[in-house]
């Protein structure tokens, strides 16, 4: 694939991910954002190999995601099967905790306004 046509591809991957956060409640708008900045970031000098299980996963999460919010009943994620949690680094380890730890945080009163205000709308 050539360089400027994967560019394209990961930045459009990106966009569509930054689109149905969207549609999440703003506390989980905004914790989705800034993890996927992160990682996109994390990973403009990655390997071939590493790249393409890198778009792999996000496409895989993306369609997830957009399955998930049409159904708008249903809770939005699903749990990691352990032989995928084998299979991580320790760095991903590390990641996965600390998003896990920022999820199940108390939300602050300010944060508790935007949800409510969200509510409303």
């Amino acid at each position: 694939m050539s360089s400027v046509r994967h560019v394209r591809e990961v930045r459009t991957l990106y966009r569509q991910i930054l689109r149905l956060h969207r549609r999440l409640p703003t506390h989980f708008r905004a914790l989705g954002d800034q993890y996927a900045k992160d990682e996109f970031n994390r990973h403009k000098k990655a390997g071939a190999a590493e790249v393409q299980t890198f778009m792999t996963e996000w496409k895989n999460y993306a369609k997830m995601l957009e399955e998930q919010l049409v159904q708008d009943s249903s809770p939005v994620g699903k749990a990691l099967p352990p032989e995928k949690v084998e299979n991580l680094t320790d760095e991903q380890l590390g990641q996965l905790f600390e998003l896990q730890q920022e999820t199940t945080k108390p939300i602050s009163e300010e944060l508790q306004d935007l949800i409510e205000d969200d509510k409303k709308r």
